[in-house]
Formats: C-alpha cells, sequence, structure tokens
C-alpha cells in the first residue's frame, strides 16, 4: 500500500492527478492558441500599407463627420476606452474598415489603441488622445459679440490677457466641464 502512494506523488511530493495533467495540457494549448492569434492579428496589421491607411475612405460617407463620431464615442468612454470591435458594431463597420480607420486616427495621433488580451482573444481598447472640437465650445465666447474687438490686440490696452470677460467666459466653460464629467 505504501508503495501505489508512492506513485501517485511527483518529484516535489505533490499528488499526481490525471485531471491536473489536463488542465495543464489545456492552459498550454491555450496559451499557443493566443499566440498564434497574436500572431495572426499582427501580420493582418502588416499586410496594410501606409498609404492604404492614409487614403482610406468609406465610400458614401463623410470621413470628416465619422472622424468626429468615433472621437465623440471614444471620448464618452474616457479613460477606460472602448473596445475597437464595439465601436465598429456601434458605426456599423466592417472590422476591416474599422481596423483602417483606428489605424488611420492613431497615425493622426487622435487616438490610442491598446493592445489587451480579452477573454482569451487579443484586441484592441480605443482611447481618445485628442478631444473633438465642437462649436459648442466657442458659441459663448465674448470674443465673438465684442464691440471693442478691433482694437484688441495681444499687447494693446484691449487685450486677450486682460480682459475681464474672457476671463469669466473659461471660469463659466470650466465649472460646466467639471459639472458634465460628474
Amino acid at each position: 500500500m505504501a508503495k501505489k502512494k508512492e506513485n501517485k506523488l511527483n518529484k516535489r511530493g505533490r499528488p499526481k492527478s490525471k485531471e491536473k495533467k489536463m488542465l495543464m495540457k489545456k492552459t498550454v494549448v491555450e496559451k499557443k492558441q493566443i499566440s498564434k492569434k497574436a500572431v495572426r492579428e499582427e501580420e493582418v496589421e502588416e499586410e496594410i500599407g501606409e498609404e492604404e491607411i492614409e487614403n482610406f475612405e468609406i465610400k458614401g460617407l463623410d470621413m470628416g463627420k465619422l472622424t468626429t463620431r468615433v472621437c465623440n464615442i471614444v471620448a464618452e468612454h474616457g479613460d477606460d476606452g472602448i473596445f475597437q470591435s464595439d465601436l465598429w458594431k456601434k458605426l456599423k463597420l466592417t472590422s476591416r474598415d474599422g481596423s483602417r480607420l483606428a489605424l488611420k486616427l492613431e497615425r493622426r495621433n487622435i487616438i490610442k489603441r491598446e493592445k489587451v488580451l480579452e477573454n482569451g482573444r487579443w484586441t484592441y481598447k480605443l482611447k481618445i488622445v485628442k478631444m473633438p472640437v465642437s462649436t459648442e465650445t466657442i458659441e459663448a465666447a465674448p470674443c465673438l459679440i465684442c464691440p471693442v474687438e478691433q482694437k484688441c490686440t495681444i499687447d494693446g490696452e484691449v487685450s486677450p490677457r486682460t480682459c475681464p470677460l474672457i476671463e469669466q467666459w473659461v471660469l463659466t466653460e470650466f465649472t460646466n466641464l467639471k459639472k458634465k464629467k460628474k
């Protein structure tokens, strides 16, 4: 009986079991699969040339509006970002078009793509680098309706550096921005 117990122990004195061996084999196989997927995804991106990315357009879509929409969606997700695949589903784009668009925006330093392992698959999380500018940010700017705008210069008597209207506008916008984030 003592001999049987010895056979059931490994070199470190831990019990051997078929389940443990199967689990270890499964883990090795999963690691190989993940590695293969990572290589495949990198190969696909290497196949997409610089010129193809730079000149990428989707027929029938205004790329400027699409870029703004992508930026707004990514920005809404804040520091957590959004999975690339989730964004393409929202925009009803193919994954190929979505990848090209993401690469183009990344090269323009508008978004950044972070490679992450999610549910055993390599994917990208998109995060905003530059916030999109909309007319809403300047609609309330006092300069647009300033009665002394013609006299306004950097070093003049009327200057953006000393303007109380600009100061009040910036403080109001900053306060509104903080309220939106909460």
